[in-house]
């Protein structure tokens, strides 16, 4: 089912506002056209474009065979350009119809009958009787009489001569050329120029003999051409004038020859084109709906091969796109292939025209000199940085650099950066810079979070990012809000600007359309502005909140269906609200620990009174699942192509337990949408013992006529979950007050690192662990354990967003509590026995010696 529709038998008034509202109640219109002659009569047919499938799909159902005022319409499903099912063409205005061939051959037939039309006409002429004063009338004007105007063999050769002798020297294309001929022998181009305005002429010949004269005209458009024609058989001067199309120097061919002859001239028209996509491997891509995103582009044309490039041109106006777009892709042969399938299809309702793209533009000379030249190693260091600046992302939206730091701080303090950094106490500057950007991270969060910026976005991994919204970072001190609006308003609309009032170390610029906000991007990443350079950074594409919104819509319907638990709720919220409740009094946040603690024990025990009432084959296969042996993977060799994990799996499946069979696989370059086996997979056990018995019976076995090879595989097993991201919501803390601190850099002291943590409380205890052989260098990680819970809480919150030492961000965790004496004897006992599998294939073996045993005695 395709997005257009054809409406056929629509009434004669019909108008392009009343058809839309017509279909506009069974969804979105991309697309309705109403179709006329060239001469604007209404053939009462129409073409109707839907967004989606299931709307065109209700429209039909709806509306075929319903009336539309007296007139009852027949709907169809309008077919792509190429398809076999496409219904023959039968209009006497279609090209490729019978009719039309019948209507329009016999044209050049009747041209070629003009001159016996007009000696037949003689007769009738003269039998015309004229009033005397009429005539006399007509000489006064210097209209020449009818009769004297007679046309004779004579003049037919004359003007033949003459059209001759005008033709001579004419070559090339002359469809855009008309013959005028019977004008009068003093004619000039200046008479002829005025006498066809306002048509322009783009050139002219004239030749003239005793008697009469013609001319050859040249117009610069096929529509000034059909205009002049209806003029034929008009006067200039008194003389009639003939005014023919150029007929060609070579006989004309039969319907069959130019049936072949437009085959030939398409199939070579398709190899130009071909040729030009394989030089450029760009596609301009027309006629698309105008709500069109670069994302909808890239889902059509991705399975054709890699894209380098998608740009759809947008109205700065309005933000829609104008209904054409430009993808270039990274293999010419790719952009060959859509083109192929893709040229003619229905896309939204609309049938899209592809051409040949044509080449980027080339860089100017002065650019070229400069690119040229030869830099130091920083400037291309930096050139590098802002071609691949929209590329790569970090989401630190509160980096600043630490000149940046004491200049904004010390304007604030109103105090000079030396007074800042030197301290009578002996506390090292590194530490003053560290808590000072803290401060201001503090600061630039809380504004972020009143104006309704959802600072999770930047905690997490995006699967999408903005193409119009900016992070701005590393701004100088005293920036405001104005000079920003400036340098970006020179690239188009900005919507708004997001900076603290009193300036701060980041900002988020909104543009109006992606266009403006790319090539603000491109000019001004890694720009010097002031006196150093401009971080900036596509934003996540929830950085308003936009997607948490409609997960949580999603969330409060699912909840609707299950039963309220108002207490697990209170899990779900997000650091910033968890933050901005505790904010306020200390004891609430102790009411609060203590009624989490209560949520987590009640939902341990709802945990096991499940687990409990579980079916006691669940409970086994439950166990079964959770103890995955190592080295119960079996590498399976020499696979045939055609085999799927399916077959597979149902091989092993009928003698062993299998968790899971997986045929390796990769993309196929001929076909993105379909991938290729690797010629080998790997089978999952639940026990080394069957994966062993497994390989000493199936080895050779036949699947799809290739011997298997089984061997054990060196693959070890990997939870999903542990290469999962951490987020800092993710990390609870519980009672705890140990913080595992990352990232320490090594000309850092224990000595800074503990002014640094004893600034939000006192610390009982600070260690890292130094490298093995040496006195002086450490890890570059340790643990700092504070005396109570809201101490260790304080320094958490204040420096896990974006604190820096020495150049480097300190990373924070929360550690793991001690192991009491119980875990550690445990954990001893495990070791030394073999653990849990140990312990069960010890029993299993006891069990065999007892059975065993059994036997002798009855014997």
């Amino acid at each position: 089912m395709t997005t257009r529709l054809i409406v056929k038998s629509l009434p004669s008034n019909c108008t392009e506002a009343s058809l839309r509202s017509f279909f506009k109640k069974y969804g979105t219109l991309s697309d309705c056209t109403l179709k006329y002659t060239k001469e604007g009569k209404f053939r009462k047919f129409a073409f109707v474009g839907f967004d989606s499938e299931e709307n065109a799909k209700k429209a039909l159902q709806e509306t075929n065979q319903s009336y539309m005022g007296s007139s009852r319409l027949h709907v169809e499903e309008c077919k792509p350009f190429g398809d076999a099912n496409k219904p023959r063409a039968w209009s006497q205005y279609s090209k490729d119809s019978s009719a039309y061939k019948r209507k329009h051959g016999n044209e050049k037939q009747n041209e070629q009958d003009d001159g016996d039309a007009t000696k037949s006409s003689e007769p009738s002429k003269k039998k015309e009787k004229v009033d005397p004063e009429y005539r006399e009338f007509l000489e006064a004007q210097g209209v020449k009489d009818r009769e004297k105007t007679k046309v004779t063999a004579e003049n037919l050769i004359e003007n033949d001569d003459l059209v001759k002798l005008l033709l001579e020297g004419i070559t090339g294309d002359t469809k855009l050329s008309l013959l005028f001929t019977g004008l009068p022998s003093s004619i000039k181009q200046k008479n002829l120029k005025e006498w066809l305005s306002p048509v322009r002429i783009k050139a002219m010949k004239i030749v003239t003999n005793d008697t009469t004269a013609a001319a050859f005209v040249t117009f610069n458009r096929p529509p000034d051409v059909r205009r002049v024609l209806q003029r034929n058989q008009e006067y200039i001067g008194g003389y009639r004038l003939t005014i023919s199309k150029v007929k060609p120097e070579e006989e004309e061919l039969d319907n069959q020859g130019q049936e072949e002859v437009e085959a030939v001239s398409r199939e070579s028209e398709e190899a130009k084109i071909r040729e030009q996509i394989l030089e450029t491997g760009r596609l301009f891509v027309r006629n698309l709906p105008f709500t069109t995103k670069e994302e909808d582009l890239h889902f059509l044309f991705k399975k054709f091969g890699e894209i380098a490039e998608t740009q759809v041109i947008v109205d700065k106006k309005t933000g829609m796109c104008k209904g054409f777009a430009i993808v270039d892709f990274v293999f010419p042969e790719s952009a060959v292939a859509a083109y192929s399938s893709s040229d003619g299809k229905i896309f939204k309702g609309r049938m899209l025209h592809i051409i040949p793209g044509s080449e980027k533009r080339e860089k100017n000379d002065k650019e070229k000199a400069v690119a040229n030249e030869k830099t130091s190693y920083k400037k291309e260091k930096m050139a590098k940085l802002k071609a691949n600046a929209g590329k790569t992302h970090s989401w630190n939206a509160l980096f600043l650099g630490p000149n940046a730091i004491a200049d904004t701080l010390a304007e604030k303090l109103g105090v000079e950066k030396g007074e800042l950094l030197n301290s009578e106490s002996g506390e090292s500057a590194a530490v003053r810079l560290a808590l000072a950007e803290t401060r201001l991270v503090r600061e630039t969060r809380e504004f972020f979070l009143v104006n309704g910026v959802c600072l999770d976005a930047f905690s997490r991994p995006a699967a999408k990012r903005s193409d119009t919204v900016i992070i701005t970072k590393n701004l100088p001190a005293g920036v405001e809000v104005e000079e920003l609006e400036r340098m970006f308003g020179k690239f188009g609309d900005v919507e708004k600007v997001l900076m603290p009032p009193e300036g701060g170390i980041s900002a988020i610029v909104v543009m109006n359309n992606a266009v403006d906000a790319k090539k603000a991007f491109k000019a001004l990443a890694y720009s010097r502005f002031r006196t150093q350079p401009l971080y900036l950074e596509w934003a996540p594409g929830d950085v308003f909140g936009e997607e948490k919104k409609a997960e949580a819509s999603e969330n409060v319907e699912s909840e609707n269906n299950q039963e309220p638990e108002p207490k697990t709720k209170k899990k779900k919220k997000t650091y910033e609200e968890k933050k901005a409740e505790k904010r306020k009094q200390k004891e609430e946040e102790e009411v609060e620990d203590v009624d989490m603690e209560e949520t987590q024990s009640s939902s341990i025990d709802v945990k096991l009174e499940e687990e409990e009432e579980k079916k006691p084959g669940e409970a086994e296969d439950a166990e079964e699942e959770e103890t995955l042996e190592p080295g119960a993977t079996v590498f399976v060799k020499n696979l045939s192509f055609e085999t799927t994990d399916e077959n597979l799996a149902k091989l092993f499946g009928k003698k062993y337990r299998i968790k899971s069979a997986q045929v390796s696989k990769k993309l196929n370059p001929a076909d993105p949408g379909k991938s290729l086996s690797m010629g080998f997979g790997f089978v999952q056990f639940y026990t080394q013992e069957e994966a062993q018995r497994a390989i000493k019976e199936l080895q050779g076995e036949l699947l799809n006529g290739h011997c298997l090879e089984l061997k054990i595989s060196n693959r070890e097993l990997v939870d999903k979950e542990a290469l999962k991201r951490k987020t800092v919501t993710a990390t609870g803390q519980g009672k705890c007050t140990k913080l595992l601190v990352r990232n320490i850099p090594f000309q850092a002291s224990i000595r800074e690192i503990e002014s640094l943590f004893s600034s939000f409380g006192e610390v009982k205890s600070i260690r890292i662990p130094r490298k093995v052989g040496t006195r002086d260098q450490h890890r570059g990680f340790g643990f700092v354990d504070f005396i109570s819970v809201q101490e260790a809480k304080r320094a958490f919150e204040a420096l896990v967003h974006s604190t820096h030492i020495y150049g480097r961000r300190l990373v924070l965790e929360w550690a793991k509590n001690d192991d009491s004496v119980e875990e550690m004897r445990e954990k001893t006992a495990e070791k030394f026995s073999g653990g849990r599998v140990a312990n069960r294939k010890q029993k299993k073996r006891m069990e065999a010696i007892e059975k065993d045993l059994a036997v002798i005695d009855d014997d």
